[in-house]
């Protein structure tokens, strides 16, 4: 099956996400380091959507290897999906939401839950034998979404201070140009 090879990836990379994640928030967000908003909801984001690929991934893995049918395989895996990115979606809406007060920051978070409501849609319609027949594309679109976030948030991760170091160094060197 090589959909089984897609999600042993899914697993791998997710573990990775979430371990370098928290090594980087580690060095960073010491405690002498002002943690801003943005980064903590990045953050929550990275951990909580890698650790929800590795349910994804593993869960057909698992019932691959107990023998049951394709079929059978991708029918359940589209039910958990449908579960994890509903209580994902309410978890971010209740945890998240009184957290974000940046406009931009807000969008993303909406753009995040559409694409997540699309999710629970396509994996329900493979539940129902519906448009999808009970295979394996929902289940691997959603770990790719899921995947595709936690990447873009860990290269914010380990870009932004880089980048906010930068600002300051240019807005100091611009100060003593425009002082002397």
């Amino acid at each position: 099956m090589e959909s089984l090879d897609i999600l042993i990836l899914g697993v791998e990379a997710s573990v990775a996400f979430a371990g370098f994640a928290g090594i980087i928030a580690t060095f960073q967000f010491g405690e002498t380091k002002k943690v801003r908003r943005a980064d903590a909801v990045g953050l929550t984001i990275i951990v909580q959507f890698s650790l929800f690929a590795a349910l994804l991934s593993s869960i057909p893995l698992l019932l691959h290897s107990f023998g049951a049918k394709a079929t059978t395989v991708w029918t359940i895996s589209s039910a958990v999906t449908v579960i994890v990115f509903g209580v994902a979606q309410y978890a971010q809406h209740i945890n998240l939401g009184a957290s974000i007060r940046n406009k931009a920051l807000n969008r993303a978070v909406i753009l995040i839950q559409c694409v997540g409501i699309v999710m629970i849609s396509i994996n329900t319609l493979n539940v129902l034998d519906l448009f999808f027949h009970r295979e394996a594309g929902p289940v691997i679109a959603a770990i790719l979404w899921v995947l595709s976030c936690a990447g873009f948030l860990f290269s914010r991760l380990l870009l932004l201070p880089i980048w906010r170091n930068v600002r300051d160094q240019e807005a100091a060197r611009l100060a003593a140009a425009t002082s002397g």
